[in-house]
């Protein structure tokens, strides 16, 4: 009988083990339930805003808002604001540039796996905590000044941000709620005004514009006055890439399109 029982066990482990991998491929590759999965994004321009306001602070330029940054490429290459130090063209530049990279490794991810397929899900929210946090790492390890505009060490830590906020961008798009994208405002003010049913009672998508309007401005105002304190920006960043990774964690859990 023991003999019975040592031969049996390792074919019921080999069994059960397949079967739990194939569950969790199954799980991973499924797509996810679009009902609520605006809300990671709704949380996004709350970092959004906490990230930009500590960058431009810090650093005198935007990871996400890149309309700002264009401007501020202009007014660079015209040598304005006269005081400036340094090329606010090339921080500008660089940003601009870093975050189309962000959005096109991010938007591949989605292509290769499927937009709303939980893996892709995951892979984009991971990728995004990690460069926050990287940039986080090398900022209180003293690699990246904080508050030194001025600095060559700062275009270490700018790639990694706006990239960031480019993939951020593409899984806004790859969800399908284009009413919310994350990094500007300009689009979702203009939606609001000329919107036939503002006032109407059930209007999903005037809510969904005022909350990511209402949340980058609560994350600007938590990032100016973390920007009051010396390590306020490192702060900032550690916050974010932590929230970050929790939602890259959520969609784990998250109901698929079958629920």
């Amino acid at each position: 009988m023991p003999a019975e029982a040592s031969e049996t066990a390792p074919l019921i482990g080999r069994a059960v083990q397949p079967r739990y991998s194939k569950r969790l491929r199954q799980h991973l590759v499924a797509p996810v339930n679009l009902r609520h999965a605006y809300a990671p994004l709704i949380v996004s321009c709350f970092i959004t805003g906490l990230i930009d306001a500590g960058a431009y602070n810090a650093w005198g330029t935007f990871m996400g808002m890149q309309t700002g940054n264009t401007i501020f490429l202009a007014l660079g290459v015209a040598g304005l604001p006269a005081d400036s130090k340094h090329l606010q063209w090339l921080r500008s530049i660089v940003s601009i540039s870093s975050f189309m990279l962000g959005s096109c490794i991010a938007s591949n991810i989605a292509s290769h796996f499927g937009k709303t397929r939980r893996i892709s899900l995951i892979l984009s929210f991971l990728l995004q905590g990690l460069l926050i946090l990287i940039t986080g790492i090398l900022i209180t390890a003293d690699v990246i000044p904080q508050k030194k505009p001025n600095s060559d060490r700062i275009f270490i830590g700018i790639p990694f941000l706006a990239a960031q906020s480019g993939a951020q961008v593409a899984a806004s798009r790859a969800l399908g709620f284009s009413e919310i994208p994350t990094t500007v405002l300009t689009s979702v003010y203009n939606d609001l005004a000329s919107d036939s049913r503002l006032l109407a009672k059930n209007n999903p998508k005037r809510n969904r514009r005022v909350g990511a309007a209402v949340m980058m401005l609560l994350g600007g105002i938590c990032g100016g006055w973390l920007s009051r304190l010396n390590e306020g920006f490192g702060i900032a960043l550690w916050v974010s890439g932590i929230i970050k990774i929790l939602l890259a964690a959520a969609w784990l859990w998250y109901a698929d399109s079958m629920e």
